[in-house]
């Protein structure tokens, strides 16, 4: 049976007060997850490289919500001394090497792997730990090329770096839950959440998807698709986010119930390809248009989708959004920073009417 479907309630009550540890809170996952705790009251800390140029943490001003510690998950003795000196209740581990794995695979498995290793081993030596998320990606999933959508149960893999050392990390995190977290008198939540392309404003890496489109758009040049039928799941900020917030929670409260590994995406409706995305966003921009290379085109064996089944049956999250509102909530972001708004004041108020906290 189904459990009532109020995590967005239940993680703005938990989390106020709270101590947090994020890592990576400084790239554009983990500046939406710190504007999320700083909303919601929680006491946060975020340990993580400098924050880029033009980057959504800068623009806000990220660093007045946040403890924010400059360093590299793979140095262990500075992340070590930043989680004891925190002392967190919960941690969410985001910190990863992305863009640059597969042209520096050796970094790509030192970020990846061994700092999910250290992490793990800065945990062991925190007794204030009681629940601990670590982000890994749809990805991890051994691809059949079939266009099935892929359950926890199923086989996992990789092939290029980054979907292979987030594949290690899922082991990684079951290792030290069994062997370290998890015996000995000690109780510790331990769970994967396995995110699939998460959509939302203020993104500025460009050679990703809506950066890609809202530039040319703002350029009045057609967007460049390097592959228009790869088909992916694709899924609001907000709720990816509460998704974490919400594994977090609950495995806080039980945490030998809830430590597991979780899909966190979209429904079906969200499972669609490239080209789709871009469609969505003529509804708001009449003048977008497209061109593709031809000869990079993939075939339909690229598609991945995820069952977020037994995350509905279990958890008591929810995708919240619709596609619409959540296309909205990227357009809306995008035209407000143009007519000169805060991006702070932006963030804040899709957060705030996310979690039904405007007027409160």
């Amino acid at each position: 049976m189904s459990m009532e479907k109020n995590a967005h309630l239940l993680n703005r009550a938990f989390y106020r007060g709270k101590r947090v540890f994020v890592t990576g809170h400084t790239g554009y996952k983990g500046s939406w997850l710190t504007a999320i705790l700083y909303e919601l009251g929680a006491e946060a800390t975020g340990y993580a490289l400098a924050p880029p140029e033009g980057g959504l943490f800068r623009q806000m001003g990220g660093e007045t919500m946040i403890r924010s510690v400059i360093g590299d998950v793979s140095d262990r003795e500075s992340l070590e001394a930043a989680l004891l000196a925190a002392q967190p209740e919960i941690v969410f581990h985001l910190a990863a090497l992305v863009t640059e794995c597969f042209a520096e695979p050796r970094r790509a498995y030192e970020s990846n792997v061994m700092g999910t290793v250290d992490l793990f081993e800065a945990i062991r030596k925190c007794p204030s730990v009681k629940s601990v998320v670590i982000v890994t990606t749809d990805k991890v999933y051994a691809n059949k090329g079939d266009g099935a959508v892929y359950a926890e149960t199923d086989p996992l893999g990789g092939v290029d770096p980054y979907d292979a050392s987030k594949t290690c990390m899922e082991y990684i995190t079951d290792s030290y839950k069994r062997a370290y977290l998890q015996r000995d008198g000690r109780m510790v939540g331990v769970s994967t959440a396995r995110a699939s392309n998460v959509l939302g404003g203020g993104d500025h890496v460009k050679t990703r998807l809506i950066p890609t489109i809202l530039n040319a758009i703002a350029e009045g040049r057609p967007v460049e698709l390097r592959h228009p039928n790869q088909t992916r799941p694709w899924q609001s900020m907000l709720d990816a986010l509460n998704g974490y917030l919400a594994i977090g929670r609950l495995m806080y409260e039980e945490p030998e119930r809830y430590s597991s590994q979780w899909n966190i995406g979209p429904t079906r409706d969200g499972i669609r390809s490239v080209l789709w995305v871009v469609e969505q966003m003529q509804k708001h921009y009449a003048s977008t248009w497209y061109v593709a290379d031809a000869a990079q085109l993939r075939p339909e064996s690229e598609m991945l989708g995820l069952d977020i089944s037994k995350s509905l049956a279990l958890l008591d999250w929810e995708p919240r959004l619709s596609c619409d509102e959540m296309f909205y909530n990227v357009v809306d972001f995008f035209k407000k920073q143009q007519e000169g708004v805060d991006p702070r004041a932006i963030c804040a108020g899709q957060i705030r009417k996310f979690y039904g906290m405007e007027g409160v």
